[in-house]
């Protein structure tokens, strides 16, 4: 018999005789007929799967010491200088919000609570990432981060110190080294299965069962870092419970957001951090409550006073990056100095260049780009020689008071594919600009009634009057106190959110599925 052996460093992983498994494989598959041999096979297959499971079901136990062991033995100066590199990326790509006495406030939050964690002694930075995606993450070193879009989304502050108590805990525990160690630990996975069992495909299996070892560990990961960060508001003085208010808020606003989606035919975008695609909604409910349970036992003295809300007054609603501002089905862009209107149910969507509007179902888009307006243009010359548009039909004519070319162009380069689009040339000569609309859908234009959408934002184009400066200014948070008789109707029929209103308003206040705010009670609006 021969004994394999596998060390990492100190650790000692296995001691696995090769022989056996081998033998074990393969001892009713030497004898009988084609028939049986083929049962045999079968058989022999099924137990080499079987021995190959009891063997990485083994090693996860194993992985799991090693890769904690390793996390461990990092020392803290070169996992603060590993996170310290990741934060400048992550400051390049979402910028800071630029909101000195928001940021202090988080800051001030985020440091009563690292002063309780387990490494009171790390030095902790807090940022506020300008971005209305929902997300908060930490790295290595104590690099914890916050979106405003999860901010809009809290009501208190110890809503606010559930989320950063779970980062700070992610942080303390070094999840993230342990993540990283035991990715790279996953590829062990199926070398050593095939090198074990001496099986080809086996490596496969590996694969297979190192992935649901590393999403297991995850959750492993999000559990402990609801108890850890638990703890720590509790020592704080906020009440731990605020956690489960969080959890439901988030998981509702995932509930929000896919059934929005199913109408708007696209993939969803729900959160994935600190619930989503971990332990169910009642496996954390339980181990959230018997965590705060008991610590609410321990600390009976939390914090009153509550200025969270107040911070949030006036913080920016939407993209970070500006290009116009969609007011109900009102678009105007100021830069440009122009405006129009889009139909009901649809949804500007953020571009790297130009402005898009797509249709609730998905089924149309709208394009609307710019051009340098050259003096003496012919239109209808530029769309096909310039533009190199191959145009079907087309007349000018004139649109909000500028000369316009209102046309069919064949064979365009489309998000659905190559499809004739309605196209529309629109120059405003005054500031020397050629706006150019391309409106395309998932048939031909014959076949679809997205078409007669096209010719109403076509026709609505035209210039921002002086007044309409004045309200194309960008949606904010506004925080307001309700009086006796206001409901989230009311206030949803007032807002200018072009889509959804009812449903946004109940969620960022934690008032779903049917809510009403209390007179005297400090809500957010949308204006």
């Amino acid at each position: 018999m021969v004994d394999t052996t596998i060390d990492c460093g100190n650790f000692s992983f296995w001691t696995i005789n090769k022989k056996a498994i081998v033998e074990s494989a393969v001892e009713n598959g030497k004898n009988g007929n084609s028939k049986q041999k083929e049962t045999a096979k079968k058989g022999r297959t099924e137990r080499v799967k079987v021995v190959t499971e009891r063997v990485m079901s083994q090693l996860a136990a194993l992985w799991l010491v090693f890769a904690s062991s390793a996390a461990l033995a990092v020392s803290e100066e070169k996992e603060i200088e590993r996170g310290a590199k990741e934060h400048q990326k992550i400051v390049s790509q979402f910028g800071v919000y630029p909101d000195e006495q928001l940021s202090t406030y988080i800051d001030r939050v985020g440091q009563r609570l690292a002063k309780e964690s387990s490494r009171p002694n790390l030095k902790y930075t807090f940022t506020v990432l300008n971005d209305d995606m929902i997300n908060a993450f930490a790295l290595p070193g104590g690099f914890i981060y916050i979106t405003r879009g999860m901010l809009m989304h809290l009501n208190s502050e110890s809503e606010l110190a559930a989320v950063l108590g779970h980062e700070i805990a992610h942080v303390t525990e070094k999840h993230a080294l342990k993540r990283e160690t035991r990715s790279k630990l996953q590829n062990i996975a199926s070398i050593g299965a095939a090198f074990l069992t001496g099986q080809p495909g086996v490596a496969e299996l590996g694969q297979v069962l190192g992935g649901v070892l590393i999403t297991g560990y995850s959750r492993e990961f999000e559990l402990e870092a609801d108890e850890v960060g638990a703890q720590v508001m509790a020592k704080a003085g906020y009440a731990p419970d605020a956690m489960l208010k969080t959890i439901d808020i988030l998981k509702n606003k995932d509930r929000v957001e896919i059934q929005h989606a199913k109408l708007e035919k696209r993939e969803p975008r729900v959160y994935h951090g600190f619930l989503s695609s971990h332990p169910d909604n009642d496996t954390r409910y339980r181990e959230a409550i018997k965590a705060s349970d008991a610590l609410l036992a321990e600390y009976s003295e939390f914090i009153r006073v509550d200025e969270f809300l107040e911070q949030l007054n006036g913080m920016a609603y939407g993209p970070s990056r500006q290009t116009g501002v969609l007011r109900r089905q009102s678009f105007m862009h100021p830069r440009l100095g122009l405006k129009l209107s889009i139909p009901a149910g649809w949804r500007q969507k953020q571009q790297r260049r130009g402005v898009q509007f797509v249709s609730q179902d998905g089924s149309a888009v709208f394009n609307l780009s710019t051009l340098k307006l050259k003096r003496g243009l012919d239109l209808a010359k530029a769309a096909k020689e310039q533009m190199g548009f191959q145009i079907r039909e087309g007349k000018a004519l004139t649109i909000g008071g500028m000369p316009a070319y209102l046309g069919i162009a064949d064979r365009v380069d489309t998000p659905f594919g190559t499809r004739p689009s309605r196209l529309v040339l629109l120059a405003d000569q005054r500031k020397g600009i050629l706006y150019v609309g391309l409106g395309a859908g998932q048939f031909d234009l014959k076949r679809i009634a997205a078409d007669g959408d096209f010719i109403k934002i076509i026709f609505s184009m035209e210039r921002m009057a002086r007044d309409d400066f004045q309200g194309a200014k960008p949606l904010k948070v506004q925080v307001v106190r309700a009086e006796s008789g206001t409901t989230l109707e009311s206030l949803a029929a007032a807002s200018d959110l072009p889509n959804y209103a009812l449903d946004q308003l109940r969620v960022i206040n934690g008032l779903y599925p049917k809510g009403q705010p209390e007179p005297g009670q400090l809500i957010k609006i949308i204006d």
